[in-house]
């Protein structure tokens, strides 16, 4: 009999332990699910820091338009491994102090998972810290090489950078126009990514046995630019590299005709933008830009459907343009990468998971989108396009193409 009892007692002894742990296990489980930023069992938080009501307001407005209404579309097909996403915007005012405030909010108030569109060159850099600290996932808006070289665990580049696209347009100068000993200058603005870019252009050209005739510091929002195009018509310049945004390459491009200014501008890849087309009209005539993406008129399969998708969601028409579709791929790299992590969803399983992306298609909207654990850089391809003014569009002269030199 006491046999039996203490078989008995023993028998509840391993009930009790076995009840025990499995308790503190599926406990510990519920806990960390609870503890991932951002990510409960039917929802997920992603975070946007752009530039609403500043300086660069006229081409993050329609960006985050593009990213916000591509999920959208998404959670309106059911979401993602179950999960709605819900998209937290903060607005900068394309300024450090703004950037870091919207960090500090949505990091630790909304607690988002992954920030899209982390503010512009000046702001993202300015935030490496804290994103590292905090490991927080991010795909910014900005293109410059320093985004992700030297490699950055949390930061990926949707595509090719500003850097490339500046080599690109010194190739097609040597190459496609065949200059001979030209007499080059950079136009850009004096913040990050015009200085970045000025770094770029010194670096490239002496493998073509070249050197910059000069340097022009232009605003980026200059409404005018005399003094700037009468100092490149002193020079007799031959081809102008304009790296600066849209409202400066308007001013600039009416400033040049009114003057006779001879000099061939190609533009990067601001200055590649509708707003030129639109604002600078005749001025614009004989203009070049280059973009890593295609345009709303153009008709690769990915523009056809996006197109399909947007007239569900009454777009404005003065949205349709290229910030809107950068918006837009930004957004659809983030849903692969949250759709491959799994239901596991954390800070590191998604970047595992976009560190899987191996010619990732985006319907021809860009180039195939490539990542590793070794290079955070989407793609390294621009094409080039020639101005329609009268039909306001900008043609392709080229094919996707990559800088002629590899560093």
């Amino acid at each position: 009999m006491k046999r039996k009892i203490l078989a008995g007692n023993h028998l509840l002894a391993v009930i009790f332990l076995l009840v025990l742990s499995l308790t503190l296990l599926l406990g510990r489980s519920f806990a960390n699910a609870e503890e991932v930023r951002g990510v409960s069992d039917d929802n997920v938080k992603l975070g946007i820091i752009a530039d609403q009501t500043g300086g660069a307001a006229t081409a993050t407005v329609p960006l985050t338009k593009g990213a916000r209404m591509y999920f959208r579309h998404i959670n309106d097909m059911g979401g993602i491994n179950g999960r709605k996403v819900e998209i937290i915007l903060e607005d900068d005012r394309y300024t450090i102090p703004g950037s870091f405030a919207a960090f500090k909010k949505l990091l630790f108030r909304d607690r988002v998972l992954s920030i899209l569109l982390c503010g512009g060159t000046g702001q993202t850099l300015a935030l490496m810290q804290q994103i590292e600290k905090y490991k927080v996932p991010v795909l910014p808006w900005s293109l410059a090489d320093k985004m992700t070289i030297p490699l950055r665990r949390y930061i990926f580049t949707i595509t090719a950078s500003y850097d490339d696209g500046l080599k690109i347009i010194i190739d097609y100068i040597m190459k496609d126009m065949k200059a001979g000993n030209p007499r080059i200058s950079y136009v850009y603005p004096d913040v990050e990514f015009g200085k970045t870019g000025l770094e770029t252009v010194e670096q490239y050209l002496p493998k073509y046995n070249l050197r910059l005739t000069s340097k022009i510091v232009l605003g980026i929002g200059a409404i005018e630019a005399t003094s700037e195009v009468l100092n490149l018509d002193r020079q007799k310049i031959d081809y102008i590299i304009f790296n600066n945004g849209g409202t400066a390459a308007v001013a600039f491009l009416k400033t040049a005709k009114q003057y006779g200014l001879k000099s061939k501008v190609i533009g990067a890849f601001y200055a590649g933008t509708e707003d030129v087309l639109s604002g600078g009209r005749e001025n614009a005539k004989d203009l070049i830009v280059i973009s890593p993406f295609s345009y709303w008129y153009e008709d690769p399969p990915g523009m056809i459907e996006l197109r399909k998708i947007a007239k569900n969601y009454e777009l404005d028409p003065k949205q349709n343009n290229r910030s809107f579709i950068q918006g837009w791929i930004t957004s659809m790299i983030c849903a692969e990468g949250l759709r491959r992590a799994g239901r596991n969803l954390t800070p590191e399983s998604l970047i595992q998971a976009y560190e899987t992306f191996q010619n990732f298609g985006t319907g021809g909207l860009s180039q195939p989108v490539n990542y590793s654990k070794t290079d955070h850089k989407g793609g390294k391809a621009f094409k080039m396009y020639k101005t329609d003014v009268k039909k306001e569009v900008f043609i392709p002269i080229t094919d996707f193409r990559e800088p002629a030199f590899k560093d």
